[in-house]
């Protein structure tokens, strides 16, 4: 595994993060087993995997993640959650509860959850103080904001949170058919050495080609697209090589890239998946010709990947 410095933390997290959000849940939608899930975290970490991201709103992987890691030395991981604003003290006992789910004493980083442009401001002025006291109490080490990405593609959020500088880590949605990130987000992030967690760097669409071929007509009957800009039949199948056996193995490849990001979230419950996963992001990266392709095509489109669109029938 690779490792890679979180921004201006002194913590070092592995290049891929198990995520615990995102269509499986940690393999809860899929109706498998606690002990199940327990073996699979553990499968995780014995892959190098030290970086673990989860939310109060992901079932109940908070208490699956904290039985699962019950003996393992808490300075081997690096955990995040997240909470929401709300009435006075809401927040505090959110993150309390996440402690108790967890078994641990602190997370590593806490993020506010889903942020949208017009949140943004009161997120700062009314419920960062309250995060704040958390931090100097010693239950949370750094402080984050995850951006609200199907109604964000420009990431407007996120270049207000560059802007203040008051959060150490980010959390944004990137991938090869919403690469703007890394025309202004990621140059600012570098120089402001805030950490960047990408999330959405597989889904649905991405892995399902019936899914990739609807959302790539509709833009084109949108006219976000140019209509030769890509084939309409496998769409995505110009990326691929010897090296880049399969679209998902491109997707990690290219959310990985940019020396700005510290770690990309999978989503897959699967070892298999998982292995497939670490292999395509530790092995040859893009071409630079692919990469520059995938950037001149779609950052004009600013379009986000909806969610849930078709069923996902490749790795997460």
């Amino acid at each position: 595994m690779d490792y890679r410095q979180l921004g201006r933390t002194n913590v070092r997290v592995s290049l891929l993060g198990l995520g615990t959000g995102g269509v499986n849940r940690l393999g809860q939608s899929r109706d498998r087993s606690r002990e199940d899930m327990r073996r699979y975290i553990r499968y995780a970490l014995d892959q190098g995997i030290n970086h673990i991201d989860t939310a109060p709103a992901y079932m109940e992987s908070e208490a699956l993640i904290g039985e699962a890691l019950e003996g393992v030395p808490r300075d081997s991981y690096v955990l995040c959650t997240k909470v929401r604003g709300g009435p006075p003290g809401e927040l505090r006992r959110s993150l309390e509860n996440s402690l108790r789910k967890l078994r641990t004493d602190h997370v590593d980083v806490t993020y506010f959850h889903g942020v949208t442009p017009s949140q943004y401001r009161e997120t700062v002025d009314k419920h960062l103080p309250e995060l704040q006291q958390a931090q100097r109490d010693g239950s949370t080490r750094f402080l984050g904001v995850t951006e609200l990405y199907e109604r964000d593609p420009s990431h407007e959020m996120i270049k207000m949170l560059l802007a203040d500088g008051l959060f150490d880590v980010f959390m944004i949605g990137h991938n090869m058919l919403t690469p703007s990130a890394i025309q202004h987000v990621f140059p600012e992030a570098q120089r402001k050495k805030v950490g960047i967690v990408v999330m959405c760097a597989v889904r649905s669409v991405i892995s399902n080609p019936d899914a990739l071929r609807q959302h790539i007509r509709e833009w084109k009957d949108e006219g976000a697209l140019p209509k030769d800009a890509v084939p309409d039949d496998k769409p995505l199948d110009w990326v691929l090589e010897p090296d880049t056996p399969a679209i998902t193995d491109a997707a990690y490849k290219f959310a990985a890239e940019h020396p700005a990001v510290t770690s990309v979230l999978t989503g897959t419950a699967d070892e298999g998946h998982l292995q497939a996963n670490i292999r395509a992001i530790l092995g040859a990266p893009l071409p630079r010709e692919t990469s520059r392709r995938l950037a001149d095509i779609f950052i004009p489109v600013n379009r986000s990947v909806q969610a849930g669109i078709g069923h996902p029938t490749n790795r997460r």
